[in-house]
């Protein structure tokens, strides 16, 4: 039986972490990140990958670097076959990705060489993608330019945001990930190198990012706001007042004819905002210090008619 240290953080990581206990590649370890500040209170939370891991019985190290002297040392100790990263938040150095005996394995939510790096999947909703997929790779020293093992390729719905994309590319990937272990293992399974034509870059979204750009077509507003869901999360000002957009849709029954981030119309179906070309309909939002709203409930609460204009 292979013995495995798995490497990961977020939500995005526990399908593969689940899938893994039911084969012969259990991990031994969990290693993950330290606690964070998490919620309105600000109080320090564990990673969803440490609070599984420890509801399911297995060993855990809490890191929140590599470069320590002991940590190789560490992970040596458990003989380890192969490493497998999902989601971790850290870049592991050469040194440690020298430790396993048989490779280092990384489910990365794209298909390579397509949107290396930190935000993958909010890139491929952003950019209007309607196909985007899962890698697996043996990691390198360059970021997410490993030789792939598998891809697989998964359908982008026209209004899907990118935390429900995200919980079906972790379900994908976990399959993925069982059978390519298993591929290793039955006939030898070999990565080939990934192409550098075509190779692009997601790199970690910042807040800011998240800012509606309403002089953009229509279609490029839907899929921003789309696009930034859950995080960094899309938003807007109003006379000052901070406003985030949950949830939108294009409105093509209405024309623009005003300047971009105009509003147009007001109802309980939502409201319509003018864009570079054409219009979006804003169906669920947020008041800062507020509750999201659907559209008809905010306006009850919010002094927002036709004709006020969005920064």
């Amino acid at each position: 039986m292979a013995r495995l240290v798995f490497f990961g953080s977020p939500d995005f990581a526990i399908p593969s972490l689940e899938a893994l206990l039911f084969t012969p590649y259990r991990p031994s370890l969990v290693v993950t990140q330290p606690d964070r500040p998490s919620g309105r209170g600000k109080s320090l939370r564990p990673t969803p990958v440490r609070e599984f891991a420890e509801r399911n019985g297995i060993e855990i190290t809490v890191v929140e670097s590599l470069k320590g002297e002991r940590t190789p040392g560490l992970f040596r100790s458990f003989e380890p076959d192969f490493f497998v990263v999902v989601a971790f938040g850290l870049i592991l150095p050469q040194r440690i990705l020298r430790i396993p005996k048989r490779g280092n394995i990384n489910v990365h939510a794209s298909l390579l060489p397509e949107y290396r790096g930190a935000s993958p999947i909010n890139a491929a909703i952003v950019h209007g993608d309607t196909v985007t997929g899962v890698t697996t790779m043996e990691m390198v020293k360059e970021l997410d330019a490993g030789p792939v093992y598998l891809r697989r390729e998964v359908s982008i719905g026209l209004n899907e945001t990118a935390g429900e994309l995200s919980e079906r590319l972790a379900a994908t990937g976990a399959a993925l990930l069982v059978e390519t272990l298993e591929r290793i293992e039955s006939e030898g399974l070999a990565a080939r190198p990934q192409p550098e034509r075509g190779a692009s870059y997601a790199p970690r979204l910042k807040k800011q990012e998240g800012l509606i750009p309403w002089s953009r077509d229509a279609l490029s507003v839907h899929n921003h706001i789309r696009g930034m869901q859950p995080w960094p999360g899309s938003f807007t000002y109003l006379r000052g007042r901070y406003i985030k957009v949950h949830r939108a849709g294009l409105c093509e029954t209405i024309p623009a004819g005003a300047s971009p981030g105009t509003v147009l119309e007001t109802g309980d179906e939502g409201v319509v905002v003018s864009c570079g070309v054409g219009t979006v309909r804003l169906t669920r939002l947020q008041m800062e210090g507020k509750r999201p709203l659907e559209a008809g409930e905010f306006l009850r609460g919010a002094a927002l008619k036709p004709g006020d204009s969005f920064d």
